[in-house]
């Protein structure tokens, strides 16, 4: 017994502490665990390694074939028509910088009394809102018969922020003429102003052909234009803050009572009209001339601080011809706002820190292990599960080779959702990789990552030998037993038959 049984379980013992120690060893990098947040989304990693082909340089893949920025030709929710009339309409989220929907963005349409948003703009850049401004009559007599104004009179005083909010409440258009003279000392120097500004914050398919929108002169600009225009104005305090405005009373001028305003936006308020009023509408600026009528309009809903446009919708008029039974811009600038706040949130796909995916190293020791610096948040649909999401990833020179050290740059990722990509990062090596050049580097010290077929299948052998051994060591030990108590047993019973003689 001795001679079998105490081989066979050392044996057993050294099998047994070799297999338990083995799944350790295989991993010597401590990855950092993803913290979660609240509404977040989690990124999938893919088994298979994605790599991103498409020749883009670093940024413009979310652009170019994606949603991010204004600019973003390829929108989260698509670009086919979704409103009845709409020539043209779009919804982008300013804080994470999310293009959710648009369709026609870059079709050139006549802006009406839109153009105000960058009179009013451009007035708060180069006055202070308490400067007194007075009115020539000359030029208000010429504006076209019919159209809106305040009824300003000649040689009149009023504050620069009074003439701001009979501009954008009540779409007055002398009081346009009167902020434009003032500012360049003629309509046409002020006019210069506009084009130059627009041009300079990317609205190259805009120009305008007035100070006010009337249709006396040529205008054009585009859905994708007027978002960038009104994302921009919005950065002014002053000017959101009376973009916001639902009332306001002008106090008595020098030639003129009081005047009380109300807003043409029936989306911030209920007094007119109240079946558009919507509580989380902070702002907007209208035009309607006969059938053709336009809206923008900026909302927040939970995380997401929207920009939205509408143009060109149609309305309808009852038989009297001035009787309205459909809007067209706020009907529709309604159910743009509530598809958007009904279907998409904000979430935060990269975190600062987060461990993402493990790359090979050539003649490296062990995988190194990618992270980004930022936190990178975007709007996705509310439906959206983590299979939704995939990474593509760019390696530096297109593969890694020992040494990599911690914090080098080694990469970037884009994540695309469906057919538009929403995010491309950086990212960076959270472990230092030595070379394993002149190492005794066995399988058990080498870091294997799920997906590679070659260090899976020698991993595979090693562990089918190490219980093939194992149970090899067990049949013999429990063999070696059988065959003792078998021993002790015939000799038990040779005793017995002894001492019955």
């Amino acid at each position: 017994m001795k001679k079998v049984t105490v081989p066979s379980l050392i044996l057993c013992c050294i099998v047994l502490f070799q297999w338990i120690l083995l799944p350790a060893a295989a991993v010597p990098v401590e990855v950092p665990q993803t913290v979660a947040v609240e509404e977040s989304v989690p990124v999938q990693t893919q088994d298979s390694f994605m790599k991103n082909t498409s020749g883009l340089p670093f940024g413009q893949l979310s652009i170019q074939e994606g949603c991010r920025s204004v600019e973003g030709l390829q929108p989260l929710g698509g670009s086919e028509r979704m409103l009845a009339t709409a020539q043209a309409a779009m919804v982008f989220e300013k804080n994470t910088g999310t293009v959710i929907y648009s369709y026609n963005p870059d079709t050139k349409i006549a802006p009406g009394s839109l153009a105000k948003i960058v009179t009013a703009y451009l007035a708060l850049q180069f006055c202070e809102l308490d400067e007194e401004v007075k009115a020539n009559s000359a030029n208000i007599s010429r504006l076209p018969a019919g159209s809106k104004h305040k009824d300003m009179k000649h040689d009149e005083v009023m504050s620069v922020e009074d003439l701001l909010h009979c501009l954008l409440l009540e779409s007055a258009n002398d009081a346009a003429i009167v902020l434009a003279e003032h500012i360049s000392g003629n309509q046409q120097g002020f006019l210069v102003l506009m084009n130059d500004w627009v041009k300079s914050i990317g609205c190259t398919n805009t120009e305008f052909g007035n100070v006010h929108g009337l249709s006396n002169a040529t205008s054009y600009t585009t859905a994708r234009d007027l978002v960038r225009i009104t994302t921009e104005a919005t950065k002014d305090p002053d000017f959101s803050r009376i973009f916001g405005t639902a009332k306001y009373t002008v106090p008595e001028t020098n030639r003129s009572e009081e005047r009380s305003l109300i807003t043409n936006n029936y989306l911030i308020d209920q007094s007119i009209i109240p079946q558009f009023f919507d509580t989380h509408v902070t702002g907007g600026k209208e035009h309607a001339e006969g059938t053709f009528a336009s809206l923008v309009c900026t909302a927040t809903y939970d995380k997401m601080d929207l920009v939205c446009v509408v143009l060109g919708a149609t309305r309808v008029f009852a038989e009297n011809g001035w009787s309205v039974i459909s809007y067209g811009n706020f009907n529709e600038m309604n159910e743009l706002l509530e598809y958007t706040s009904a279907n998409y949130k904000v979430n935060r796909i990269l975190f600062d820190g987060q461990a993402l995916s493990q790359f090979s190293v050539i003649d490296g020791e062990c995988d190194v292990v990618a992270q980004p610096y930022i936190n990178y948040d975007t709007v996705l649909p509310k439906t959206c599960q983590m299979d939704n999401l995939f990474m593509e990833w760019k390696v530096v020179g297109g593969g890694l080779t020992a040494p990599v050290k911690a914090g080098e740059m080694i990469g970037t990722v884009a994540v695309k959702y469906r057919n538009s990509y929403v995010a491309e990062a950086e990212v960076y090596a959270i472990n230092n990789v030595e070379s394993a050049s002149g190492k005794d580097v066995s399988i058990r010290t080498k870091a294997v990552r799920s997906g590679e077929s070659g260090e899976g299948f020698i991993g595979f052998l090693s562990s089918f030998g190490v219980i093939l051994v194992g149970g090899f060591g067990l049949y013999l030990a429990y063999n070696a037993y059988r065959r003792a108590r078998k021993r002790i047993q015939r000799r038990r019973r040779r005793a017995s038959r002894r001492r019955s003689y």
